[in-house]
Parts: C-alpha cells; structure tokens; sequence
C-alpha cells in the first residue's frame, strides 16, 4: 500500500512538470493498472467537487453529465488503443492514460479557474484548449520515442477522439448547477398567466379605440400616415423600436394623429392592439378610408424575427398567432386601396418580401438580401442594427426618405465589416412612379421641420 501511494504521488508530481512543460521522461512515471484506475477516480472526482463547489449554496446534480463524461473517457481509451496499434506497443495505452490523468489535476483546477466570473473571456476557452492539446502532444512525443511523424499522427487522432462528445452533447456539462429560482425555472411564467381568451376578446375594443384616434386626411396636404409593427413579443428589441419611430414620425413628419402601432409585448396588451395579421389588416382598411388614396402616403414599418421561407414572424406565446407572408402583407395592402407605400421591414431575410411588394408606386425595403440574417436582435439591445441606421441615425436629422436608406445601407455595410460579421445585403427598391412622389414629400418635410423651434436643419 505504501509502494502504491508513493508511485501515486511521483505520478502526480510528474504531471506537474508535465503542465508547467519542465522537463519530464517517462521513467519519471510509474506505470501501473492500479495507478491508471486511481487516477482516473481522481480526474472524475475532482469534476464532481469542483462542480459542486462552483454552485453552492443550493446545488442540483446533473443526470446529463454523466454520458458526457462517460463518452469522453471511452473515446479517449479508444484513441489510445489505435495509437498503440500505431506504435506496435500495447503498453503505450497504459503509459497514454497514466501520464494524461497525471497531468488531469492541474487542468482541472486552470478549467475551474478561468471559469470564474471575473475572468469571463470568449478567447480563454481557445487558450485553454491549445495549451491542453500542446501537453497532449508532449506526452505523445515522449510515448513515440520523440519521433515527430508519428506524434504528428497520435495527436490528430486524440483530438478527432475527443471532439465526439461535444459533437453529440454539445459543450462540457457540468455535474452539478445551481438550483433554478421560479423565475429562471420558468421564464415563461408570465405568459403562463395570460387569459388566452379574455385577452383575444379584449382586443376588438382595444384596436377599435386605437383607431377611432386616427384622424382623416387633411385637404391641400399630403400627409403620412404610418403603421408600426412589432411582431415577437419575447424580445424587447421589436417594442422599443416601433415606440421610437412612431414618437420620431409624429415629431419630426407630422405624423401625429396619423399613426398607430400594433405591438406584442406584455407590457403593452392592456392599451395597444396586438400585432397580428387580422389587427394589421383592419388597420390598413381603416386608414384606407381616412387617407386620401391618390394622395396620401403610408409608411409601413415591420420588425420581427424572418424566416429562410421568408414568413415574418408573428409571436405571442401561448396564443397562436398566423405568421406574415409577402402575398399576404401585399393582399391586405391591395384590399385598403392603399396607392402610395413605403414598406420597411427589418427581420432577417426579408429580402424575400421585395419581388411581391415591389412596384410603381411602392418602395420595399428590408434589412437584409434573400438570403441574409441580420443583426440586433434581443431583449437588451435598443434597437435592430437597420432601424438603429434607418430611423436613430439618419431620419432623425434629415427629411428624405430615399437619401436615408441609401445612407443607412452603407452604415450597415461599414458597422458589419467592423464587427466581422457576414453582410446582411439590406435591399432597397425603388418604383419609377413613387420616387418623384417622395421627393416633393421631401420638400414639404424639410419645410415643416425648418418651423419646428427644437430642430436646428441646415438650409432652413
């Protein structure tokens, strides 16, 4: 027993000088079965307490880890077991498996380590990783016989082994985690709550106050009628955004009296109608009735979650809610009689809404191509990276609609080449007979801001 915890402790005192790279031989290591087991009980012991001790006071165990460590440890052995065949040494499956679980220790505790709050970084994982795989190809050089070729090999091959596991478990599982709060346990427990039914009914007398706010047309005056519509009601994003433009639009293009929004979110179903296709379809008829159609201008600002199918998501958990086609966003258009459009969507491949919309009196544009994500989505973020370039950045100091989603589709492009992120390709089209008619609208905004006193516009 004394032979067994000497050879015990020169194993783990060899793999410290394995992990700080000193130097080290494989005569400095005492091979054994006995040992390999023992050694193997330590790495899975000291997971479960460093786990445990990562998530007091109220710690869970985690079923789940288990197959994630199980897997791992077996495609290990395995990679060992091909690379001995590869060294025509069978004992080099014991040596692989002493020296490595030596050396598991001292990863363990750097893991726990970086994983500390204070520490958070998306590049120490990478760092992490490249110093284990460097240690790993240091015990495969000395098994080898320091022969690079055959190192070269092994170490490919320990790396392929190991990557099984997050292939089908995804990233390291922990055996323990901290026990979920009831908020966190269930995020959804405010829409759990909901009267699914008293809140469908409740919304005829909600959309009917809200529109019975519209005002008609006025003689001699285009005005600009807008519909904001912000679809997905677990994201905070689409709310703020639609509240920003209509308080934009009323200011600075005279909108006021002449906008309405449709919003999902919690915070707003007691007072503001429900973004659905039915709720956008009946405000579309209404306005229809009180725009002067051969005149008059909607703008129709959309921001939700797209799909690849190019179906504008429409979401308010637990209701079933109908997704927004561009056939069906177009039909309900046609229905209101509605003449003069500007369509701006913001959704990930929006772009698929282009061809149906597209025509002489309309312009489309969307924040991404066909087939393009695009980006600022989420509950903390303020605004979609597209309405932040079309409405927080360029209509909020300038009066033509066209210059600004010209402008804004270059400050996408800029800000993602900076980010590093793939371009999203915002789309933007334009018909031949809407284009004058926006530019005289143009004029007339650029007039009526100049008699605004809070607003400072050059060539006023």
């Amino acid at each position: 027993m004394i032979l067994l915890n000497n050879n015990f402790s020169s194993n783990l005192k060899s793999g410290l000088r394995l992990a700080l790279f000193r130097s080290c031989e494989l005569s400095d290591f005492r091979f054994s079965l006995d040992q390999l087991v023992l050694l193997v009980m330590l790495d899975g012991l000291l997971e479960i307490v460093s786990d445990y001790a990562q998530v007091l006071p109220k710690p869970e165990f985690n079923l789940y880890a288990l197959p994630t460590y199980t897997l791992n440890l077996a495609c290990f052995f395995l990679a060992a077991y091909l690379i001995g065949k590869l060294l025509r040494r069978d004992f080099a499956v014991l040596q692989i498996g002493v020296m490595v679980y030596s050396f598991g220790p001292f990863s363990i505790a750097l893991e726990k380590a970086l994983a500390h709050p204070y520490l958070q970084s998306q590049w120490l994982p990478h760092l992490l990783s490249i110093y284990v795989i460097a240690v790993l190809g240091r015990v495969l050089y000395l098994v080898s016989g320091r022969l690079k070729w055959l190192t070269a090999t092994a170490l490919v091959l320990m790396t392929m082994a190991l990557s099984v596991s997050p292939l089908f478990f995804g990233k390291y599982s922990p055996f323990w985690f901290a026990e979920e709060t009831p908020d966190e346990a269930d995020p959804y427990a405010a829409y759990r709550a909901l009267d699914a039914e008293t809140l469908m009914y409740s919304q005829p007398a909600i959309l009917d106050k809200a529109l019975a706010q519209l005002q008609p047309q006025r003689k001699k005056i285009v005005d600009i009628f807008f519909v904001g519509f912000a679809g997905y009601a677990t994201e905070d994003v689409f709310s703020k955004e639609v509240g920003y433009v209509k308080q934009l639009l009323d200011q600075r293009f005279d909108t006021q009296g002449h906008s309405i929004n449709l919003v999902n979110h919690l915070h707003t179903l007691e007072h503001t109608p429900l973004a659905t296709s039915t709720n956008l379809a009946l405000t579309l008829k209404r306005i229809g009735k009180l725009m002067d159609t051969e005149q008059d201008v909607l703008l129709v600002y959309l921001t939700s979650h797209g799909s690849k199918n190019h179906e504008l998501s429409v979401l308010f958990w637990p209701l079933a809610l109908n997704d927004i086609t561009p056939e069906k966003l177009k039909a309900m258009l046609d229905e209101a009689g509605i003449k003069w459009r500007v369509i701006v969507i913001s959704a990930c491949y929006s772009g698929g809404f282009v061809n149906a919309l597209q025509g002489p009196t309309t312009l489309v544009a969307t924040a991404a191509a066909v087939d393009k994500t695009s980006f600022g989505c989420g509950t903390e973020s303020e605004f979609t990276y597209f309405g932040e370039a079309v409405f927080k950045e360029q209509l909020n100091r300038q009066s033509s609609f066209i210059t600004a989603l010209q402008q804004a589709n270059v400050s996408i492009g800029q800000r993602e080449v900076r980010e590093k992120l793939d371009a999203s390709l915002p789309q933007l089209s334009i018909g031949v007979a809407i284009e004058p008619k926006l530019k005289q609208l143009d004029k007339d905004m650029h007039q009526h801001q100049c008699g605004i006193a809070e607003l400072t516009l050059p060539n006023c």
